[in-house]
This record gives C-alpha cells, structure tokens and sequence, in this order.
C-alpha cells in the first residue's frame, strides 16, 4: 500500500493514476504509515512537514528525506526524530523526474546503516544507484557535490554555444561536435532538445532552485574552510540573476541574461 499527498492536484492526480492512494495531508500519511518519503522544494517546507509528521508517526517508523537541503539541516531533523523515538535517512536524488520514472534515480544516503538497509527496497524502486555514505548529513554533502558539478557544467555549455554562435556554427553542428569530445554526455542529452528549439520555461522556478542549491553549496564550503572560486563566482552570477527577477526562469535563460548586460560588475 502507497500512500501520496501534494499541494499540486495535477501532481496528486498522475500519482493515483499510476496507483497510489490519495491523502488529504501530510497528517494524514503520519498516521497511515511506517515509512514516510519526502521531496519537497525548499528546507523551510521540509522542516515545516517534519515537524507534523513527528506529531503522527509512530515510535519505531522513518522519515527519508529526498529533498535537497544543508547537511546541517538534516542533522538538526535527524536528532529531533531521534528525540521521540523516529529514524531519518537523508537520501537526495539524482537523475530529475525521468530517471524517477525509468528506476534509475542516484540516491545517496547518510544515516543509520540497518534504517537505510529497511528503506533499501523502497530505494531500488526508483533508483538502481543507490550509495549509503555513512554519517547522517553525508548524502546531502554529495548531492552538493553533484550540483556544484553540474551547474558549472551547464552554465560552460551555453556559454560555450553562445560563443560558437558568434563565429557562425550553429547549434545543432555544436552540439554534435561536443558530443564527440569529453563534454558530459548526460548534460548533453537532457539539454539537446532545448537548446536545438530554442526554448525557455519562464514558469519553471528553475533559477531560483539552482540558486538555493549552489548557496548550500557555498555555505557548505565555507564552513569548511574551503575556498572554491569558480564555485563562488557561479553563485554570485545566480544570486543575482534571482534577486534580478529572473528566479522564474529555467537555465536556458542564461544566454539572454548574458547578453542583458547583468553579470558586468561581477
């Protein structure tokens, strides 16, 4: 038996399509469920529906969170669950909503080995690279890896199409070319369509997502004591393209916010 609940009902309602059972709340699969997994948008949101599920959820049950947040964060969650009685797991994912749908999510988790061996089933479901990294926080520290990583990774791409362009060769001879070197193969893939029709989602919530995200990773960095200038300047370039208006964007938006004339004081 699976239960589900979003605040989205065209979200809830491709969920029961496929099977699950509709809930009315996030209460609601508290008292329904042994096993609770979440993935939520923001660390507010997370902490927020923690705290409910802690009201509901009986002694001996788990929460997985698969929403990306700070390590801190979810050491903080982990304790408090710990407080009355509840194992957490911070398992984020990789892989976006295909890999969700073809079974091939990265999940990399922290926490009590035994609680991330009874969740292993529920993992191999969506994921078929599934990491236990130890320590509570440790799956959170690798998926900012992997965004620090992969944002750096996409920014280069377009800028680098966008410099291409400018000495004539177009997009999709660009994209061929990359695909033959060592550029990234899977940025490539999920990137291609987009970039070869020309579109921009203004309703995506995209750029204010990766600002989130690299922050964390900058804080992250920070608090240990390392310096990581490219890091740091990609950032900078995010925070103020969000606090710019552009949060609503996706990424393919950067050529635009490039030639904008934004980033020249940075």
């Amino acid at each position: 038996r699976v239960l589900g609940f979003d605040i989205d009902d065209d979200n809830m309602a491709k969920a029961v399509s496929r099977g699950v059972e509709a809930a009315d709340s996030a209460a609601a699969i508290g008292t329904a469920c042994d096993v609770v997994l979440l993935c939520l948008p923001s660390m507010a949101i997370v902490e927020q529906t923690v705290e409910t599920l802690l009201q509901q959820l009986p002694v001996g049950s788990v929460i997985v969170d698969h929403s990306t947040i700070s390590p801190d964060l979810a050491g903080d969650l982990a304790e408090r669950c710990k407080a009355q009685g509840i194992e957490f797991i911070d398992a984020p994912l990789s892989g976006a909503w295909q890999g969700a749908e073809a079974a091939t999510l990265a999940i990399m988790a922290g926490g009590d080995k035994a609680t991330y061996q009874r969740c292993l089933p529920l993992f191999e479901k969506t994921g078929n690279n599934i990491f236990h990294l130890g320590a509570i926080g440790n799956g959170q520290c690798m998926k900012l890896c992997q965004n620090l990583i992969l944002v750096s990774t996409l920014t280069g791409l377009l800028e680098s199409r966008q410099l291409a362009e400018s000495v004539g060769v177009d997009t999709a001879q660009f994209l061929d070319v990359m695909d033959a070197c060592l550029a990234p193969r899977g940025v490539l893939d999920i990137t291609r369509p987009k970039l070869v029709n020309g579109t921009v989602d203004n309703n995506s919530n995209g750029i204010e997502m990766i600002t989130k995200d690299i922050t964390l990773v900058r804080k992250l960095a920070d608090k240990q004591g390392q310096h990581l200038p490219v890091m740091e300047k990609v950032q900078s370039m995010f925070a103020k393209a969000n606090d710019a208006g552009y949060g609503a964007y996706d990424l393919f938006a950067w050529p635009e916010l490039l030639k904008s004339g934004l980033f020249e004081e940075l």
